[in-house]
């Protein structure tokens, strides 16, 4: 990948941040909120001094991924975005009360690996949730802003050209790393998976465990689809590591 500038990552000015719907609801669910919600974040962006590197707003909850010179000005920013959108929101279905679960979650991106990945899971939420099958097609993230929205030099050189910034966001491309999410919905769908792969192909846990078959397939589906760990796939399947790293092989 190219060079990053040092400062960027060894001074903590990357960030990641979700904001979730209270109680996990879909407060985005209409395409009039998605837009109103990235409105909302792009026209605060001078006031505040955030650079806006990617963003998706899916049905109860929003990636975004900025680049700011100090964190106060991260608060001062989220908060604005968030209390317009959260009286839009009750006006609109003529409702009162909270409309985030919690004030929002932040993670400092430590190094361009991180920073790299970040960007392609965010725009890969929609794939993750079967809502496309490719993250070109999703409207309501910043996939097809990225070369057209300002931001520092240093990002997009992460990306020499657009064939290898929309070959990038092939899942098979993505490197395992921990993300903020709702490990709770990851762990529901996860479930839901295997439970759907078994009545499926008529087969029980036992045949899925130990015959090769089936469990290739599914070890290769967990991967590909959700981005598992190697462990976590071995957790979720009762078999060795070992047997999951050689089928991944």
């Amino acid at each position: 990948m190219p060079r990053i500038a040092r400062n960027l990552l060894q001074e903590k000015k990357i960030f990641h941040i979700m904001v979730q719907g209270i109680n996990k609801e879909k407060i985005f669910k209409l395409g009039s909120e998605k837009r109103k919600y990235i409105k909302l974040i792009k026209e605060n962006l001078e006031e505040y001094e955030i650079n806006l590197i990617s963003y998706c707003v899916m049905t109860n909850h929003v990636h975004l991924l900025v680049y700011s010179e100090n964190i106060s000005s991260i608060t001062q920013y989220m908060h604005n975005i968030n209390t317009n959108y959260a009286i839009f929101y009750n006006k609109s279905h003529n409702r009162v009360g909270y409309v985030y679960r919690d004030r929002y979650k932040i993670q400092v991106i430590r190094d361009k690996k991180h920073l790299y990945n970040c960007i392609l899971y965010i725009h890969n939420n929609p794939v993750k949730a079967k809502i496309c099958s490719k993250a070109k097609d999703y409207n309501f993230s910043s996939y097809h802003d990225f070369f057209s929205i300002e931001k520092p030099g240093e990002i997009n050189e992460l990306f020499m050209n657009k064939i290898e910034y929309e070959s990038a966001h092939e899942v098979k491309n993505m490197v395992d790393m921990t993300f903020l999410d709702d490990e709770e919905s990851i762990d529901f769908n996860v479930k839901n998976e295997i439970e759907d792969f078994l009545i499926n192909k008529s087969i029980n846990v036992t045949q899925m465990k130990y015959e090769k078959v089936y469990l290739y397939e599914i070890v290769k589906k967990l991967k590909n689809v959700y981005n598992l760990s190697n462990r976590k796939i071995s957790e979720y399947l009762e078999v060795s590591k070992e047997k999951v790293k050689y089928i991944l092989k």
